[in-house]
């Protein structure tokens, strides 16, 4: 979203700037006519579309018009595919337009897996739906997407596009788009199309004279800050500094692109240097030059002292997107702090997050725009600094990140790097001395929990490579790989209680497993494979025999409800759920309990799970050693995570629930329901606290 803490600060267009585009989208966004609901602003690399979808989102949201926004950032794992857009607008129009919110969040609880279904299924009945259901709207709701051609690949940007279209042509939907990105071929044979002219204008942002002009009062600006800085820290700056003439030749310089007078403010403003020497430095560049913008970037590089390093880290910053500094020097087996000491000139072209106070908190090194990006893996431009074009680069970073994974990482560094080192094998042409790893079973399970079908395949292509392909790895990452996908029970009927019986009676472990998943508690609680495996403490390899023994859930239910048929295997749907509420009871103190606990969450399928069951004496004594409110006092180091915790597991209704629950049942001891009614007092009384100092502004919500 446009204000949403995930993302860095990002531009917002400089006051004065910019007017006449945002004065015409203004205009756009309270005309009556249908023929331009959907706007396509469109524009060069760092011609400033961000900074104006960012402003306009704002000013839409002041006046209580904004729907929804999403801003795309290539190769980011939460902004760099569509599966968050829908769920994410959604969110934005139910808090805006409470009508509309209504209908969502009853589409929610029709379907509550309705964010894994399809492009079209998600719009239809996310965003169509509701509007056509719920009354009709005093203002009509705008919808900002900028950088959609981040948004993973060309097909799946066009087929956004139609729907979208589709969705507005419909005159059902009453909402306005505006969608900000580069001017790419293939998005203008849809948006410019002559059969999409009925709903579908937009604007070419260029570098006219109104952008020089606004570029002129930006750096200006600009420079008036640095001045102010610097002569507060007894550097002396002429009055003028760096005077009118020079300011001109910058903005002559910029070609009217707002990243070229970005990047050199953010440059020059550095504390460790004289703001003279940097702008000399600039202003040393070839003013002739047909490529400004990858001149300054090269410039700015070249002052990096260990080239080498550098472009190791740098490839490591493209190429592993979601490593932090020390993580980049765990996965290239420096020591740490080379990387800080690498970025430390480059803050003008990256954000380099402070260091981690809390181990779970991971905020990645970030580039700071696109351009730079497309600079870097571009061996034509970028002079020597290209990070993609040598293989050497490649093969060091997985060995690197191969070490780091056996060397024993704390879970969160082992989650991030290992999607990195996956995304970066399958990369290189296969070596020997990279296959031992893939025999880990962490880094499997870590796959197998965590990530995309697309993991496991690709790993399967890339072992197949080898010639003879390892057979053993490749029969392991492909069984990985079917579970994965969810075809482990294909449509075999079972035609045996005897195999079933001889097959579970010598795998208890998959027995717990399937008589957990074919209860009516899971169904209940929406409990997938992946959370049943984590309430069981198990790993996914105990569901192999699944692929030597295929059989259908449903004929593993009716086996297990029938004690002629399964016969010392059986246990009642009530054992059964005791069994899943005694798990989770115990996962929640394993986790309170462990030393690594800010790296683990509570399921929130757990407590519904756990108040599934009538409980009896084991159950209400596993609960007088389980105290939730313990977890306020494990939290208080990290006040924003602590606050997100008490929106989840931590809130009211989960209070509520375990004490309805207790109360239903006239053997419960009155002491356990004490203690319960003690707990939730605690964890109120602990997010008031939080709540007080942040003046009811923390963005939490209750339910």
């Amino acid at each position: 979203m446009h204000d949403s803490a995930v993302r860095p600060p990002e531009p917002s267009c400089h006051p004065g700037t910019r007017n006449a585009i945002l004065e015409r989208l203004d205009k756009w966004s309270f005309e009556q006519p249908e023929d331009s609901a959907i706007f396509w602003l469109n524009g060069c690399a760092g011609i400033g579309k961000s900074a104006i979808a960012q402003q306009f989102a704002a000013s839409c949201q002041a006046r209580g018009q904004l729907g929804g926004s999403f801003f795309w950032k290539r190769g980011d794992a939460r902004r760099g595919h569509w599966r968050s857009l829908f769920p994410t607008l959604a969110y934005q129009l139910a808090v805006s337009f409470p009508d509309i919110g209504a209908m969502i969040q009853r589409a929610v609880a029709i379907d509550r897996l309705i964010a894994s279904k399809s492009m079209r299924h998600q719009l239809e009945k996310l965003i169509g739906l509701p509007f056509r259901e719920a009354p009709m709207l005093a203002l009509r709701p705008i919808l900002v997407l900028d950088g959609l051609d981040e948004c993973e690949d060309h097909a799946i940007q066009t087929m956004l596009l139609r729907l979208l279209i589709d969705v507005v042509r419909s005159g059902r939907v009453p909402i306005r788009v505006l969608i900000c990105s580069r001017s790419e071929a293939y998005l203008r044979e849809v948006l410019e199309a002559s059969e999409n002219s009925d709903v579908c204008g937009g604007f070419q942002i260029r570098p006219d004279v109104s952008a020089y002009a606004d570029i002129s009062r930006f750096l200006t600006h600009e420079f008036s800050r640095i001045h102010r800085a610097h002569t507060g820290r007894e550097i002396p700056l002429d009055n003028e500094w760096p005077g009118k003439a020079t300011i001109r030749e910058l903005v002559e310089r910029s070609s009217g692109t707002f990243i070229y007078a970005a990047t050199i403010a953010r440059y020059v403003d550095d504390e460790y240097s004289h703001p003279d020497d940097r702008l000399g430095a600039v202003l040393s560049l070839d003013p002739s030059s047909t490529t400004p913008l990858d001149d300054l970037y090269t410039q700015i590089l070249s002052a990096v002292p260990n080239k080498p390093t550098l472009l190791r880290v740098l490839h490591a910053v493209v190429e592993a997107v979601d490593l932090d500094p020390e993580q980049i020097d765990m996965g290239l087996r420096m020591r740490r702090g080379t990387s800080r000491i690498t970025l430390r000139g480059l803050h003008s072209l990256l954000q380099v997050p402070p260091v981690r106070i809390f181990e779970h908190r991971i905020t990645p090194v970030k580039l700071l725009h696109a351009s730079f990006r497309d600079f870097l893996v571009d061996p034509q431009r970028s002079s020597g600094f290209g990070v993609l074009s040598g293989e050497e680069l490649q093969i060091a970073l997985v060995h690197g990140m191969v070490c780091a994974l056996e060397s024993g990482l704390q879970p969160v560094d082992f989650r991030t790097i290992t999607q990195c080192f996956v995304q970066s094998l399958v990369k290189i042409p296969p070596k020997e001395n990279l296959l031992p790893i893939l025999h880990n079973l962490h880094l499997q399970h870590e796959i197998y929990n965590k990530y995309s079908r697309a993991e496991p395949g690709s790993i399967v292509v890339w072992l197949q490579r080898f010639s003879p392909p390892p057979r053993d790895l490749v029969r392991t990452w492909a069984d990985l790989r079917h579970l994965r996908n969810g075809d482990k029970l294909p449509s075999i009927r079972l035609r045996s209680d005897h195999i079933l019986t001889v097959v579970l009676s010598k795998d208890p472990a998959l027995l717990s497993f399937l008589r957990t998943m074919t209860s009516a508690v899971a169904k209940d609680v929406h409990l997938s494979d992946a959370k049943a495996l984590d309430l069981l403490g198990l790993k996914w390899d105990v569901l192999r025999t699944l692929l030597e023994h295929p059989f259908i859930l449903n004929d593993v239910r009716q086996f297990l409800c029938n004690p002629q048929r399964c016969g010392a295997l059986y246990m009642s749907e009530e054992e059964t759920a005791r069994f899943i509420a005694l798990r989770c009871i115990s996962r929640m103190n394993e986790i309170l309990h462990t030393a690594d606990f800010f790296q683990f969450m509570i399921n929130t399928a757990w407590i519904p799970a756990m108040c599934s069951c009538e409980p009896d004496a084991g159950v209400f004594s596993a609960l007088e050693h389980l105290d939730l409110s313990q977890f306020c006092g494990r939290l208080e180091p990290d006040e924003k995570y602590h606050l997100e915790c008490h929106s989840d597991f931590l809130r009211p209704a989960s209070f509520d629930m375990i004490l309805d629950w207790l109360w239903r049942w006239p053997s419960t001891p009155l002491h356990l329901i004490q203690s319960w009614e003690r707990q939730r007092s605690a964890v109120e009384n602990c997010y008031a606290r939080l709540l007080r100092p942040a003046n009811s502004e923390c963005g939490v919500i209750m339910d």
